[in-house]
């Protein structure tokens, strides 16, 4: 059971990043702005999207990483 305990840790992790992407990339979506009659973007649109981007990547190197570590597991049950 010890061996499934990072692989907890790096699903909180993952869940943790893309629930922070969401909230960056959130208020630059039309279709769920509050203020449906402005069109412009917000000021802080483009540090968003850069904090969004980093964020993004972070999550693509767990993803690489979860994947190392699951081809490195002997106990098939610990892989699902």
């Amino acid at each position: 059971m010890s061996s499934s305990i990072p692989f907890e840790r790096y699903d909180e992790e993952f869940l943790s990043l893309t629930e922070q992407v969401t909230s960056k990339l959130r208020p630059l979506d039309p279709s769920t702005s509050y203020s449906s009659s402005s069109t412009a973007l917000p000021a802080t649109a483009e540090a968003d999207i850069k904090m969004a981007n980093n964020l993004l990547l972070q999550a693509d190197d767990l993803l690489k990483q979860m994947g190392l570590e699951a081809r490195g597991v002997d106990d098939p049950s610990v892989k699902r």
